[in-house]
């Protein structure tokens, strides 16, 4: 665009597109240093257009179906001051595969994985259930790096202030259940039922709105038992 053009130059311009082939000796840590102030900067989405023009993506491990204009929409509604680069980047992918990727390419760090791979597989949900139930299935001690993305996520929102003070002051509640009552009170063989009737019940307790108590859901699992023995 004339406003890139303006700020760079045309002669900058020139230069990068006759020497572009250099891009492959420059460390890949040090592509993802200055990515990263493009990313957050003001001129994101015509820089990195610009880029595409001029053919360097495929030298820097982009590929062509990097979604620039994704990230740029949320470029614009994103807290810049405080959002990670990484963030923002993730929106220019759809497939969790193709960022894990380039952030192997990149030597991105793990934080840096986590955060863009939570952003890419939950960025299309605004709802406070499904981010409880998500921070319920997850391992107590992975749960400071869920509050990580989450965090993330609501700043590439503009903040999302409501969902976010929502799920970060929740107190997460204990399952009332262990395995070994499941399996004693309902009379389960060892295989796969023991599996199949824990997920169960943790499903049926996270549907109630985590309020079952340990008694209630056993006698619900006992019901479901007896009722498939009956179809047998």
């Amino acid at each position: 665009s004339s406003g890139i053009n303006a700020e760079y130059g045309e002669n900058t311009i020139a230069a990068i597109a006759c020497h572009k082939s250099g891009l492959h000796k420059i460390s890949r840590e040090r592509i993802w240093l200055e990515m990263q102030k493009i990313i957050v900067g003001n001129h994101a989405e015509e820089i990195l257009l610009k880029m595409k023009s001029l053919d360097l993506f495929p030298l820097i491990n982009l590929t062509d179906d990097f979604h620039i204009e994704n990230l740029s929409s949320q470029h614009n509604i994103a807290l810049l001051s405080e959002i990670k680069p990484v963030t923002l980047l993730s929106y220019g992918f759809t497939a969790v595969e193709r960022f894990t990727k380039l952030r192997k390419d990149w030597k991105m760090s793990m934080d840096e994985e986590y955060i863009g791979q939570f952003v890419i597989k939950h960025r299309l949900s605004h709802d406070v259930k499904y981010f409880q139930d998500l921070l319920v299935d997850t391992p107590k001690h992975c749960r400071h790096k869920f509050h990580m993305g989450f965090k993330e996520l609501c700043l590439s929102r503009g903040g999302d202030e409501s969902l976010f003070q929502t799920i970060s002051q929740w107190t997460v509640p204990e399952y009332p259940l262990r395995g070994d009552q499941v399996i004693k009170h309902v009379g389960l063989p060892k295989g796969p039922l023991v599996h199949k009737f824990i997920t169960l019940g943790r499903n049926k307790w996270k549907n109630s709105h985590f309020s079952l108590s340990g008694e209630e859901l056993l006698g619900y699992l006992l019901e479901e038992y007896n009722k498939m023995n009956k179809v047998k």
